[in-house]
Formats: C-alpha cells, sequence, structure tokens
C-alpha cells in the first residue's frame, strides 16, 4: 500500500514532467509561429520593394504621363504607403541611417565605389530598404546598400 506521502511525491513528479513537456512544446510553438512570421514578412518585404521601384519609376515619368497615367500613378503611391503603413502598424517601421554610414548589423553591401571625399562605409545608394522591430531593435531584414571604399595607402 503506498502511503498518501508517496502518492504526493508520485503526482508531484508527474505535474513537474507534464509541465516540462509543455515547456518545450511551447517552445517549439514559438519557433514555429518565428519562422512563419519570418516568412510572411519576407514575402511582404518583396511587394513592399515591387511597390518601391514602380512609384520610383513613376516618379521619374510624371512629367511624360497623361493624366490617367498620373492618377494611375498616385493609386499605385496610396497602395505603397498603406502596405508601409499596415507594417508599422505592427511595429515592423524602415531602418534609418541617421549618420549614413553602413553597419554590418544592419546592412547588407551589395557594392562598393571609389569616392575620396567621402568617408569608407558612406552609404552612396539603398537599393532595398532594412526593416526591423520597433519594439525590440530586432533587425528582420537588412538594407541593402552600395557604400565607399577607399582603398588605403
Amino acid at each position: 500500500m503506498i502511503s498518501d506521502k508517496q502518492q504526493l511525491k508520485q503526482k508531484l513528479i508527474l505535474f513537474q514532467q507534464q509541465i516540462s513537456e509543455l515547456k518545450q512544446t511551447l517552445t517549439q510553438k514559438e519557433m514555429q509561429f518565428q519562422e512563419r512570421e519570418k516568412a510572411l514578412f519576407s514575402d511582404l518585404f518583396e511587394i513592399v520593394d515591387g511597390m518601391d521601384n514602380i512609384d520610383r519609376f513613376v516618379t521619374s515619368k510624371q512629367d511624360q504621363m497623361d493624366k490617367t497615367g498620373k492618377k494611375l500613378g498616385k493609386n499605385i503611391g496610396a497602395v505603397h504607403r498603406k502596405l508601409l503603413r499596415q507594417l508599422s502598424s505592427r511595429g515592423i517601421v524602415p531602418i534609418l541611417f541617421s549618420d549614413n554610414k553602413a553597419a554590418m548589423e544592419t546592412c547588407k553591401i551589395i557594392e562598393t565605389r571609389k569616392q575620396p571625399d567621402l568617408e569608407n562605409e558612406t552609404i552612396l545608394e539603398i537599393l532595398k530598404t532594412g526593416y526591423m522591430s520597433e519594439q525590440d531593435g530586432t533587425v528582420i531584414r537588412k538594407a541593402e546598400v552600395i557604400t565607399v571604399l577607399n582603398a588605403d595607402g
């Protein structure tokens, strides 16, 4: 016959095992969620990139467009802004470079160019906007940039 103390001990052990299993399951589910969220944002960033390109093209051709073309350009711009607002409402914001310098944590350098009048790592052009979480500063996608690299010596 098992004493009350032993029964309680067995139940406590069983509860601890269940808690451990639940914690492990929760951790796995959180990781799966984060992966799905990352994939979703990656897909959305591709759409934003396409909208950026269309918006730049339409803006550059604005003077050559008729009334219909200009209206189409405004509508495309409105959709682009709405998409950016949706990301922002979920705490995803573009990475800003107040010092105009590339950093490994926030940038992927696609190309470098010599520019003697500028310091190395100065951003010449942002090819793709980078995005980060406003809440914790986590980089979700690095910006793709062209920077200055002057040979030393």
